[in-house]
């Protein structure tokens, strides 16, 4: 039976309530959950789907939505809890933004828990982004949801924590670092379609919960589900696979059996990875302090590496390829103490550089000279994406580690921590070269986005200025992507082996992101102009340095018979550039200058006819008559540079 939801709106904030679960018809303004307040965790028997905004209406841009986490059970009494663990999923189709989530009557945070990026907002009604909410309660057992642009958001409640001195059950117990238990990948076993596979989390026994941090490759789009093992199959989810071969990934805390048993449904299919985290202590345990759960008044960013104030990196400085950064947790004054074993917090990756992982451990529990990681946490599979996961992680001494396989800044919110001991850390600080070669162009500031003949914005004047900085000349960082740009990124492609297409398509703005160093021509000594045939690229060498890389298009190697366009006459030969060192004798500022075989650009002569000259088609294969073609716009720019004066030596070679 369909529960009927109801939302009050009141300016820019909205409540949203199940009356089967509770009623809300007013907003009061809370006293909030106090600051170092313990608490033990509770896990639903399964997950209650509190809010569904689908139902009430779509949230609008700048309006934040009341949600009720406690009321009549499965949910807690108000006024019970400090703090709620949720399950936040944003459907489409909904507007690029962020959307956060915080306690009611609090100022909202500076952080965000879900993250819409532009190729997401494209999916439209496909878009289902869920992530794992750990967020402080406060008395009237309200939190806020706000939305940067708009959308529809989903909310389901896995559970909550209780205040208490010390507890048997519920107290979190993490592995010394996270560990994994399974990727169907390694024995070719993915689930099928509406299959329900069973799993047995190692060191669960006895446990009333454990938590994980769940990846799904999906074989088509539909849902992924974890729930108790014996129990019936929720009516919410965890992950969603939007398209196939879609790699999405969720923390996940689920209530075990006895055996420490699990259940993980999904609706279409797919490869399964699941990482253990750790576990939630059962009726059984000895009573203690030890993992009780503090929430901190609101969600606090511990890092961001976009933020010289928060980057122990160093000013805007991004994670490079097999980076790591350390996070302190215990000296953070939002903390302040020493007696803390994990932290639960949002971890978000932005401006990508391509696919890759990111993975959060304890500080020192890795050897710094192994760039590499067992679990992952978040995955990247795009340039400029922005995606967010919950991270429940042991700490040492030394804080958390954010590891990154490819460029990124990530930023981390902490919502708050587990009492008990730090683990070791057998292994001290990440050694972070930056893999650039001497004088070379290092990592672009941004990542390099596709683009082509006819786009526009600041994305193409990055491309720009990189190839610029190279080398190649294109006329200009002007943000209009024309025919110079286009000829300076095919000659770019030539150089580095790519296919020649004059689009910055994804292979070539993955390598524009990553160093680069300028083209090496075949001679160190000397001003002259290099002719390479081999790879339709010409060099412009000033005292054996590069100054210029322009594409061109030589004799294309093919039998003409024509018409002499001076005298009419039939001329027939094989279209060859002939090689050699040579040396301008004549010039000829025309822009339409009558050769034997057609009109020439403001041409000037290397040997017999042969010319480099401007022309209205420059292709990315051989294919002149013999002469040697660039673009008008770069024929202009050898003009006025006066970088082919009389005399000087052209280069010719295959």
């Amino acid at each position: 039976m369909r529960r009927r939801i109801s939302r009050i709106c009141a300016g820019l904030v909205c409540i949203v309530s199940i009356p089967a679960i509770t009623t809300l018809t007013t907003i009061a303004n809370p006293a909030l959950a106090a600051a170092a307040t313990p608490s033990a965790f509770t896990a639903l028997p399964t997950s209650a789907r509190i809010a569904d905004t689908r139902n009430t209406g779509t949230v609008g841009a700048g309006v934040s939505v009341s949600v009720a986490v406690t009321g009549a059970a499965p949910l807690p009494a108000t006024g019970s809890i400090v703090a709620a663990v949720l399950n936040v999923t944003v459907v489409g189709p909904a507007s690029q933004g962020f959307w956060t989530v915080f306690p009611n009557g609090a100022s909202r945070p500076t952080a965000s828990t879900i993250n819409v990026d532009a190729a997401s907002s494209a999916a439209g009604a496909d878009l289902a982004l869920a992530n794992m909410v750990t967020v402080p309660v406060g008395a009237n057992g309200l939190v806020d949801i706000y939305s940067q642009t708009g959308g529809n958001v989903i909310v389901d409640m896995l559970g909550y924590y209780t205040p208490v001195g010390a507890a048997t059950a519920g107290r979190f117990v993490p592995l010394a670092s996270p560990t994994r238990m399974i990727d169907t990948r390694d024995s070719n076993s993915p689930l099928i379609a509406d299959e329900t596979r069973n799993f047995t989390a190692p060191g669960a026994g006895g446990a009333s919960a454990v938590a994980l941090n769940v990846t799904a490759i999906g074989d088509a789009p539909g849902y992924w589900q974890v729930f108790p093992t014996g129990g019936a199959s929720p009516v919410s989810s965890n992950l969603n696979s939007m398209y196939a071969g879609h790699t999405s990934a969720n923390q996940v805390v689920v209530p075990v059996n006895a055996s420490g048993q699990f259940s993980v449904y999904s609706l279409t299919g797919g490869q399964l990875i699941i990482d253990v985290v750790g576990t939630f202590t059962g009726a059984a345990a000895a009573s203690s302090t030890d993992g009780l759960f503090v929430p901190l008044v609101t969600p606090t960013r511990f890092l961001d590496t976009r933020s010289a104030a928060l980057n122990r990196l160093g000013g805007t400085q991004r994670l490079l390829p097999g980076w790591s950064v350390e996070v302190p947790v215990s000296a953070n004054p939002a903390i302040n103490r020493s007696d803390v074993s994990a932290v639960a917090l949002n971890l978000t990756v932005t401006d990508t550089f391509g696919a890759g992982y990111v993975s959060v451990t304890p500080a020192g529990a890795n050897n710094p000279a192994v760039k590499s990681r067992t679990t992952s946490n978040i995955n990247v599979a795009r340039p400029a994406q922005t995606v967010a996961n919950h991270v429940i992680v042991p700490v040492s001494g030394r804080g958390f580690d954010v590891f990154a396989q490819s460029p990124t800044h990530a930023v981390a919110d902490v919502s708050g921590y587990y009492l008990g001991t730090a683990v070791a850390s057998p292994f001290g600080p990440p050694a972070n070269v930056d893999p650039t070669p001497s004088f070379c162009l290092g990592f672009s500031s941004e990542a390099v986005l596709t683009s082509a003949s006819g786009s526009v914005g600041s994305h193409v004047a990055l491309v720009q200025q990189r190839l610029l900085d190279l080398g190649f000349w294109n006329g200009g960082a002007d943000g209009s992507f024309g025919w110079s740009t286009q000829q300076a990124v095919m000659a770019y492609q030539f150089w580095n082996g790519l296919a020649p297409s004059g689009r910055v398509d994804a292979a070539t703005a993955s390598k524009l992101s990553y160093p680069n160093c300028r083209p090496t021509p075949g001679t160190n000594s000397g001003d002259l102009f290099e002719v390479d045939q081999g790879r339709q690229l010409g060099f412009f060498i000033r005292g054996g340095k590069l100054l210029w890389v322009l594409h061109l298009s030589s004799g294309g190697g093919y039998f003409y018979e024509t018409d002499n366009k001076i005298n009419g006459a039939k001329i027939s030969g094989t279209a060859i550039t002939t090689n050699g060192t040579f040396h301008i004798y004549r010039v000829v500022d025309q822009p339409v200058y009558q050769g034997t075989l057609g009109t020439l650009y403001r041409p000037r002569f290397v040997v017999g006819g042969i010319a480099v000259h401007g022309a209205p088609n420059v292709p990315n294969y051989p294919a002149s008559h013999g002469c040697i073609r660039v673009s008008n716009p770069a024929m202009d720019m050898i003009w006025d540079q006066n970088l082919l004066p009389m005399g000087s030596t052209v280069w010719i070679h295959d």
